[in-house]
């Protein structure tokens, strides 16, 4: 190459660049050079030779894309690689000084980085060599300040080349980047880190204040380096497991936000990021003085003069480095302390970790010394040290026991402060500066939208939000006891046992508690005023109210901590806001719907919620039980039991006041939801609680005793103060009640007027409030199942509640209030909690004859009259013409609702008494009617046939594990009754629905995801997205149809599921006729409806072809196989990619949700995902129990189940047109792999495994027994080897699920636990079929990069080889890769088998071939992988 022609073209591209008309002509030429082989010598003629500063960056950039590319070209020798690092050197050395090139040393440090690290493990190579280059670069760089600026750029640039998530792409296996970040990591950060620290405290001497920047830098770029990752293994078992208790014993820092400059790593320091081998060895470098006391002293001199006005940008720039580094400091995981005794800790300067603690105390006190004038100075636009302070305290909170923090943090105020804050030290600063932001956040908020506004409000609310759990992680972690344990010196446990113990602490915390309940008030009044402007998604709006629940849970910790001060307060604020309440109701006052009864009603909404969260369980556990703090503190007796007793009366003075005549104008519908969850929450703890021990004595006095309350407890007779009925209409005067409810109470004690007047509430919110749709579903699925969940409760209800009597005797007579006005779901939930109290009869659990079982009567009473109506209903001549009539399918739909919830769910959670009278209304009443039901004309509706299906199952979930051999006959039959009429009516038009709704499903759900406010709800009540023109309309109905059909099949799954649930029971009772029925072999199905594999049946196909169960086979076996596989014969061609992907499409969003179910959702909540999940798991059931009957079905059908279970295995929904084969059933092993978005969960993909498991050992089993196993079906088309298979199949199946299993394993990102489960089918698979691993092995090891193909055969011989090999050919550096290494590989892989003597199907061998099958896989993931 012409040098002096290659410069002069640069320079002259580098002149038209910048002229509009030729700059695309030039932009092509530099390109052109840069991607030219051999322009190394150019670059360096341009760069020594040329005036234009364009021409050397482009000759840089060009300098460094050739180290990559031309890397074979350099050569080892002093000529080449050498020479060309010590030019770089020599070149930014010289040209350090000058300002000009800083873009062109930016880019040749990169450049010389990158050439560090490609031959950092080439063959010769080695400790010598690396230390060479530090000395180099020490003796090119020590020669003036920039030119040590420059060294400490090279070495930061060298440290982010190195770790992993920065690196950049070398065309190198990840195993090369992995092992390169080791060997740094383990020989040579710590010394590049030292360095930083020596260089930067003498540059902070000399005052040069760029050196100093640049050190600053280097140290936060260390301390975001990621410390977990190592290169023995990705994901290996051990290594995972090593990670989750490292990070349990770092307690996690509750997301304490990280990354400072330089960061945004895996978080800041050794924090987060340190794995077991940064921990000690860190410990005298990061923790001693000299380590951060420059930095101090630098933020000391600097930090005024950068905040003056006019400051130099390099001065700012300069602290809000040093702030970084001392942010990053503070997230020190516990691993870097030593472990010190508590006499040390406890001791005068609270040992090695008080030390730490005083120094960076001593940089974040200052910054928040004046906290009046820092929030000032944030609001004006300044907030950085605010908000770095914040997180640095945050991190110490989360990391250090609060003894230590406060000692520390007193000795820095006292000694920094002058005895400004002596008074409280650093807890007074501290509870100063949560007060002063708090403020500032009220404000905010209260300022509404805007610019500057919005900017104020992010900083402030989340400073404010960083510092109340600072409050609560020191309130949680100071343990009773008042000192130090032992024990715990390193990792304290969150959650103290007792109420604080540290001086000053628990008052600082209900001074914070206070100054949010005043805020929280004043931005709720702000709401109020403000809601008439809102426009805010429904997906915002949860989102918000989670945030906000988890803002009162930390809230209600800080309220905890001192209830004798914050309870009264808290009580006192709700019975203020009840009086605005009244008076702006009542008479004189601006009336409902005035901005002051809104601003009360926001205010109490805000207030109850609250209550709920200081005073009762948050639910999360097995057993709700009262917070323990709390506990203890009411346990010593005195203001703090009477602040409990105080709150509880003001929370349930707010139902009272519903009771009475006419509340239901001046409370608003979402005060009755807020009332309703509270005394949920509060019920599920206090009320009767299955542990009554964990109360206090005078509250189990007081809620948890039948017999009268004990003097001095809660005045609770306000719930029941007010009179009357449950609502106007719901008990008719003199009305019968079911049997054995009671009608008079038969106690006086606060517990039962509590208990009563809750029912009450129920009622009057079910009645009174006509149309709310939330409110009512939050009684009916949050508040009743409460009260019928514990024994002693439901017992309660029973016998001393008249207002339960009239609710069960409103249900029973199917009111209007009821039958009409609830939603047929919520139907179903109250008729599940009236029915479940049954368990509070004496004996519940006893069997008893019918007649005389009082639990038995009251579930006959209750479900009975419902039961008459659907037979009634089911003989109407004219059921035809009203299955027409919207009301009727409406009024039928919430009956088998009702029946649903009573009869299979409810009466099954009550006892064996009330299951036996479930079942014995079903058997004996509505078998016969239930049939007729689905083969008229309401049978055809979607909702009512889903609702069908839904009942079977539930009928056989709750009741097919308790039945006898005769009764299970009559069950088994009835099923197969209705698994035959769906297949010859309704099951046709699913299909048909289905096919026609897929494309616009999909597409909608596209749109959806790109216009999400064009779907969203805008109103808290009531609000509905319109769609306007025929496209909106006809896309709906594409939606309903698809939701239709998804929510049918889930129902026939989950009957299909629920049936197999009769094998368990037959195997524990081995009982005849059944047992042996279900457990011979059944008969091979025949499928109806022929044609291609997965495509949609025509009409009523479907029925012509004799099946299991429309047949005379059905009477001969009608086993629990049988049922299923007739089931499978209804599913298996509806199961298209069509209906797999409108489902999908339903569960990410484009559908909707279960009956009235609150939408659809991609996760495992969604439509989609419960389909998912019920097909998955039945398909798992029949290839582990009954895989002889699912490998006879025939061809196509079985290539439909097969490409099922290989997209669940993959975790990706099925594709469409490919002949029911699913998604990536590619012809090689890298296909298809990780190409489809994740749509299915880990649960899906775990049971699709089994499923394959299942399939793999029959085969194996079959093999060896001398059958054939599946060799009679074939893989999916395309899939196999040329020339293997017939039929229209892709050839041999074991090669297809072998190549399938290892392709998951090796191309995807799948965890170990998913790599353990593919080895349980991938070991019978290598034992029945060696040949189809050996050929997989060749192709990978041909496929694989030439210099690393002999360790990738070395690592697939480990797998099968009974004793670990010796290293293969080529298996030395990833440098190797000559091409005989590569052919010697080869043939190597022709000879991979597993020894079938290696390893057997027994328990002990499959865990050997896991732990083997996930060091290999982790092995191969580094070798085939490159970056």
């Amino acid at each position: 190459m012409d040098l002096e022609a290659a410069q002069a073209a640069v320079e002259r591209a580098c002149e038209e660049f910048k002229v509009p008309a030729t700059a695309a002509a030039a932009s092509a030429v530099l390109l052109q050079f840069r991607s030219s082989p051999g322009v190394l010598g150019a670059c360096r003629h341009i760069l020594d030779r040329s005036h234009s500063i364009d021409a050397r960056f482009h000759a840089a950039a060009a300098l460094r894309e050739s180290v990559v590319r031309d890397w074979a070209a350099l050569g080892p020798g002093p000529e080449g690689r050498t020479a060309l690092r010590r030019y770089l050197l020599g070149y930014l050395a010289a040209a350090a000084e000058q300002p000009a090139l800083q873009v062109v040393r930016s880019s040749l440090i990169s450049a010389l980085a990158v050439l560090l690290k490609r031959g950092w493990l080439e063959p010769g190579e080695g400790p010598a060599s690396r230390a060479a280059f530090f000395q180099e670069l020490e003796a090119a760089t020590s020669q003036s300040a920039a030119a040590r600026r420059v060294g400490v750029q090279v070495l930061e640039a060298v440290v982010g080349e190195f770790a992993v998530s920065s690196a950049s792409p070398l065309g190198l296996p990840l195993e090369h980047h992995a092992k390169c970040a080791a060997d740094m990591q383990d020989h040579y950060l710590q010394g590049i880190f030292r360095h930083a620290v020596g260089l930067g405290r003498a540059a902070a001497q000399q005052h040069d204040g760029d050196t100093c920047a640049a050190c600053l830098s280097l140290m936060a770029a260390i301390l975001a380096w990621d410390f977990r990752r190592s290169a023995a293994s990705s994901f290996s078992a051990a290594a995972a497991a090593a990670a989750a208790r490292h990070h349990q014993a770092n307690g996690g820092l509750h997301g304490a936000p990280g990354g400072g400059a330089g960061g945004g790593g895996s978080g800041m320091g050794l924090g987060l990021g340190a794995g077991p081998s940064a921990g000690a060895d860190w410990a005298s470098l990061l923790l001693a003085p000299d380590t951060l006391d420059w930095v101090a002293a630098l933020l000391q001199q600097l930090t005024a003069a950068a905040a003056a006005p006019g400051a130099p940008a390099a001065a700012r720039e300069l602290v809000a480095r040093a702030r970084s580094v001392v942010v990053a400091l503070s997230n020190l995981s516990a691993d870097v302390f030593p472990r010190e005794g508590p006499e040390a800790l406890t001791g005068p300067g609270g040992g090695v970790r008080g030390g730490y603690l005083r120094a960076v105390l001593r940089c974040v006190v200052a910054w928040v010394a004046a906290p009046r004038e820092v929030v000032a100075a944030a609001a004006a636009g300044d907030e950085l040290p605010l908000w770095e302070a914040c997180k640095a305290l945050l991190a110490l909170a989360a990391a250090h026991p609060p003894r230590l923090i406060q000692g520390a943090g007193d000795d820095v105020v006292a000694a920094a402060s002058g005895g400004l804050h002596a008074g409280g030290g650093f807890l007074a600063l501290l509870q100063a500066l949560t007060l002063e932001v708090i403020r500032a956040s009220c404000a905010a908020e209260a300022g509404g939208g805007g610019g500057g506004v919005g900017g104020l409000e992010q900083w402030a609310v989340e400073c404010r939000d960083m510092l109340v759990e600072t409050w609560a992680l020191m309130v949680q972690r100071d343990c009773g006891g008042g000192g130090l344990n032992p024990g715990l010196a390193l990792s304290l446990a969150v959650g103290g046992m007792g109420p604080p113990t540290l001086p000053g602490l628990a008052e600082g915390a209900a001074a914070v508690f206070g100054a949010l309940v005043e805020a929280a008030l004043a931005a709720a009044g702000q709401e109020a005023e403000d809601e008439g402007d809102e426009d805010v998604s429904a997906e915002n709006e949860a989102a918000e109210a989670a945030a906000e629940d988890a803002r009162m849970a930390e809230a209600a910790a800080l309220a905890r901590a001192a209830p004798a001060a914050t309870f009264p307060l808290l009580a006192a604020a709700m019975g203020a806001a009840q009086q605005q309440l009244l008076a702006a109701a009542g008479p004189g006052g601006p009336g409902a719907g005035s901005p002051a009864w809104a601003v009360a009603l926001e205010r109490l909404c805000w207030l109850v919620r609250m209550a709920a969260h200081c005073l009762a369980d948050s639910g999360a556990g097995e057993t709700p039980l009262m917070p323990l703090t709390l506990s203890i503190a009411v346990e010593a007796g005195g203001p703090a039991l009477a602040a409990v007793e105080g709150l509880t009366a003001a929370l349930l003075a707010l139902p009272a006041l519903a009771l009475q005549e006419g509340a239901a104008a001046v409370l608003s519908p979402r005060l009755m939801e807020c009332c309703v969850w509270s005394l949920a929450r509060w019920s599920d703890t206090y009320l009767f609680p299955e542990e009554p021990e964990g109360l206090p004595a005078a509250l189990v006095a007081a809620y948890a005793t039948r017999a009268g309350g004990a003097a001095g407890g809660v005045a609770a007779g306000s719930v029941a103060a007010a009179g009357g009925h449950v609502g106007q209409g719901v008990a008719a005067a003199g009305g019968p009640s079911p049997g054995g409810v009671g009608g008079g109470g038969g106690g006086t004690g606060q517990a039962e007027a509590v208990v009563d007047g809750l029912a009450r509430l129920a009622a009057t919110c079910l009645v009174s409030f006509p149309g709310e749709a939330e409110l009512h579903g939050m009684v009916c699925t949050v508040l009743l199942p409460v009260l019928s969940r514990r024994r002693p409760l439901c017992a309660c209800l029973l016998e001393a509640s008249p207002s339960w009597a009239e609710l069960c005797w409103a249900f029973a007579a199917r009111r209007p209030q009821l039958a009409a006005g609830l939603a047929p779901k919520l139907q179903r939930w109250l008729s599940q909690s009236l029915c479940q109290a049954a368990c509070g009869f004496p004996s519940a659990d006893s069997p008893q004859p019918l007649a005389t079982s009082p639990a038995g009567a009251y579930i006959a009473n209750l479900l009975g009259p419902t039961a008459a109506e659907v037979r009634a209903l089911a003989a109407r001549p004219d059921l035809g013409s009203l299955a027409a009539r919207a009301d009727v399918v409406a009024a039928l739909c919430g009956m088998l609702e009702a029946l649903r919830g009573g009869a299979c769910r409810g009466a099954a959670a009550a006892g064996a008494a009330a299951r036996a009278a479930g079942w014995a209304l079903l058997a004996g009443e509505l078998l016969g009617p239930l049939l007729a039901l689905q083969r008229s004309a309401a049978g055809e509706d979607p909702r009512v046939s889903a609702l069908l299906l839904k009942l079977a199952a539930a009928v056989v979930e709750h009741h097919v594990g308790y039945l006898q051999a005769e009764q299970a006959h009559v069950l088994m039959s009835w099923v197969l009754e209705l698994l035959r009429q769906y297949r010859s009516g309704r099951a046709a038009r699913v299909s048909v629905a289905a096919a026609v709704a897929a494309g616009g499903a999909a597409a909608s759900a596209q749109r959806r995801r790109q216009h999400p406010s064009a779907h969203s709800h805008h109103h808290k009540h009531g609000g509905t997205a319109t769609s306007n023109g025929n496209a909106a309309g006809a896309t709906a109905l594409r939606e309903d149809a698809a939701a239709d059909a998804a929510r049918e099949l889930r129902a026939l799954l989950s009957l299909l599921t629920h049936i197999t649930q009769r094998d368990v029971a037959l195997a524990a009772a081995a009982s005849d006729g059944w047992a042996s029925s279900a457990g011979s072999t059944p008969h091979s199905v025949t499928m109806a409806g022929g044609g291609v594999g997965g495509s949609t049946p025509r009409g009523g196909a479907a029925a012509a072809g004799p099946g299991p169960g429309s047949s005379a086979g059905a009477e001969q076996e009608s086993g629990v196989a049988q049922v299923v596989l007739t089931g499978l014969d209804v599913l298996l061609p509806l199961l298209t990619p069509e209906l797999m992907a409108a489902a999908t499409a339903a569960g990410t969003g484009a559908g909707g949700g279960d009956g009235g179910g609150g939408g659809g959702s991609g996760g495992p909540g969604g439509a989609g995902g419960k389909l998912s999940r019920l097909l998955f798991g039945l398909l798992a059931y029949m290839m582990e129990v009954h895989p002889h009957a699912v490998v006879a079905l025939p061809p196509p059908h079985f290539a439909t189940l097969l490409s099922c279970l290989e997209a669940g295995a993959r975790g990706a929904a099925p594709q469409q047109g490919r002949n029911g084969s699913g998604a990536g059933a590619g012809t090689s092993g890298s296909s298809g792999t990780g190409s489809t978005p994740a749509t299915f969960d880990g649960v899906v993909v775990q049971s699709a495994l089994e499923g394959l498991a299942g399939l793999a050992k029959y085969h194996h089993q079959s093999v060896m027994n001398g059958g054939r196993g599946f060799a009679g079906q074939c893989a999916p088309g395309g899939a196999g080897p040329a020339g293997g298979g017939g039929g229209g199949g892709g050839g041999p199946l074991g090669p297809y699920l072998v190549q399938l299993l290892l392709g998951i394993c090796l191309l995807g990102d799948a965890g170990p636990d998913v790599v353990e489960q593919a080895g349980d089918a991938l070991l019978p698979l290598l034992q029945s079929d060696p040949a189809a691993f050996a050929s997989l092995g060749q192709a990978l090891v041909q496929s694989s990069d030439p210099r690393v193909a002999g360790q990738v055969g070395a690592a697939l011989a480990k797998l099968v080889s009974p004793a670990e090999p010796a290293a293969g050919p080529g298996g030395g550096g990833a440098g190797g890769g000559a091409a005989s290494d590569a052919a010697a590989a080869v043939a190597a892989a022709n000879s991979l088998g597993l020894d079938p003597r290696s390893l057997d199907l027994s328990r002990l061998s499959r865990r050997v071939f896991r732990e083997r099958l996930c060091s290999v896989v982790a092995e191969l993931r580094g070798l085939l992988r490159v970056r």
